[in-house]
């Protein structure tokens, strides 16, 4: 798929589509501000481990994306220009080419982490469709062997105790080893073993029986598929299988995170058929996955790539290198169909509105305050309130600036209490309302009530709610 192609001049079409690019979509205000919130509680895991943010560019080369079979070609979306260029489908192939050029001379290991857009192309029913994701990674550079996955493990499961997750989702840690899976795949005749290994990593029983396998193969091949569960089981029944040394690794790095995964909440499972998308895995692979509404949700993917980072680096037989990535909206999905509570959905937020257009000015003055606290306040114009000037409508300057502050919830007393300390810092007259006004409207209510014993034309409102909805509060009568 081509993107960018010039297109014919739309003024002269009558139609304009209204709708986003087949497979895009757009990003409301609290999704945003959830990614966000999301991509900041793993900023804080990725830096307590000494990562630093690299930033690689959105657009890469071809023969980068396609390096060392990281991509397949069908699944990119190539940009049309005068160098082969495309849309990175992932960002491993990026950190991997700086790592060996730009901070090779970087000593090792080197830590880094990265968040950014990922865009692979689609065919659903003969349509092309273009998916985009936002991810949230890191990726660990010259640290060999069990140090290396150990420590790749260990940020994950730090993130998992960072992030809100319900007990319902119950995360599941799913390790692999791409190298036991090539082993226990040498067993098989070799013109089968493309359509086996595409069989037994997707768990597609039906694929299986439709290969021509002897009556043993077919036997051999269900047992594999059995073969997963409680690591140290599964690893001890893969020894009558395979004596590989990855049967070795494996062991070692569960005997190292057992006791961290149980103190995150996190189930270990060892399937020896796992296997990410991309192709340029080649050592331990992990993916973390949790329990969605109707089946299980994959939120995390990594594992070890020595062979890509040898590619950028042909000199170099001892470069290794692993990661793992998030996706970030998927994450956001899972936890916004469990409700969980994201922080920084319950921050205090001031709803400012007035009475008359001569107040306008006094209002603005009392959201420039909240913002020089560091205080979200936003404007409310008096047409959106159905205020008009017939009640509360003096003549400019025949009253002092007076304003009445109230509040949402108990929870947000003391928030209110140190709005009106602001107010009276800067020598405004103001007055707290004690109870709460769960709503806009019960606000107005109060307001209306104060009015009838002094001239009040600001009112402020704080509240905790995710996203107030004006147009059902502004009735009075509602409240």
């Amino acid at each position: 798929m081509v993107l960018w192609q010039e297109r014919p001049d739309p003024q002269g079409s009558e139609e304009v589509s209204r709708q986003p690019a087949r497979g895009a979509r757009d990003l409301l205000p609290q999704d945003v501000q959830d990614n966000r919130w999301l991509c900041g509680q793993l900023h804080q895991v990725y830096r307590r481990w000494c990562y630093k943010e690299l930033a690689p560019p959105t657009i890469e080369r071809l023969d980068t994306l396609e390096a060392a079979g990281a991509t397949a070609g069908n699944v990119l979306l190539k940009v049309a220009g005068q160098d082969a260029l495309g849309l990175r489908p992932e960002i491993t192939a990026s950190v991997a080419r700086a790592a060996c050029t730009r901070l090779a001379g970087q000593p090792r290991p080197l830590r880094l982490w990265y968040e950014g857009s990922v865009f692979q192309r689609e065919d659903v029913g003969g349509h092309e469709r273009v998916q985009e994701e936002l991810q949230s990674g890191i990726e660990l550079i010259g640290a060999p062997g069990l140090a290396g996955d150990g420590e790749l493990v260990a940020v994950l499961l730090d993130a998992c105790r960072q992030l809100p997750f319900h007990p319902d989702h119950q995360p599941t840690l799913l390790l692999g080893h791409s190298a036991l899976f090539a082993a226990l795949l040498a067993d098989f005749p070799t013109h089968q073993q493309a359509g086996l290994r595409q069989a037994l990593s997707r768990y597609d029983i039906l694929q299986l029986q439709a290969l021509d396998l002897s009556a043993a193969d077919r036997e051999q091949a269900r047992r594999l598929l059995r073969v997963r569960g409680e690591p140290g089981a599964v690893l001890d029944r893969l020894s009558a299988f395979s004596r590989a040394t990855a049967v070795e690794e494996l062991r070692a790095l569960v005997e190292l995170i057992t006791e961290r995964a149980r103190q995150a909440g996190v189930r270990l499972q060892l399937d020896p058929t796992f296997l990410p998308t991309f192709t340029f895995y080649d050592g331990v692979v992990l993916r973390l996955v949790c329990q969605g509404n109707h089946a299980l949700v994959p939120v995390a993917t990594g594992g070890r790539y020595n062979r890509l980072l040898r590619h950028f680096a042909p000199g170099d037989r001892e470069a290794s290198g692993t990661g793992f990535s998030f996706k970030v909206e998927r994450l956001r999905r899972l936890l916004q169909d469990r409700r969980v509570a994201l922080a920084g959905q319950a921050e205090i937020h001031v709803l400012v509105t007035y009475d008359h257009p001569d107040s306008l000015g006094d209002a603005m003055a009392c959201i420039e305050r909240h913002h020089r606290a560091q205080v979200p306040a936003e404007l409310l114009p008096t047409h959106l309130t159905g205020e008009t000037s017939r009640d509360h409508g003096p003549p400019h300057g025949s009253h002092p600036r007076q304003v009445l502050v109230t509040h949402d919830h108990p929870m947000s007393r003391t928030a209110a209490q140190a709005c009106v300390e602001r107010h009276r810092s800067a020598q405004v007259a103001v007055q707290f309302w004690p109870q709460p006004c769960p709503t806009l409207a019960a606000a107005k209510v109060a307001w209306e009530t104060a009015r009838t014993q002094q001239p009040l034309p600001c009112l402020e409102w704080l509240t905790a709610a995710r996203e107030p909805q004006l147009p059902g509060l502004l009735n009075p009568g509602s409240g």
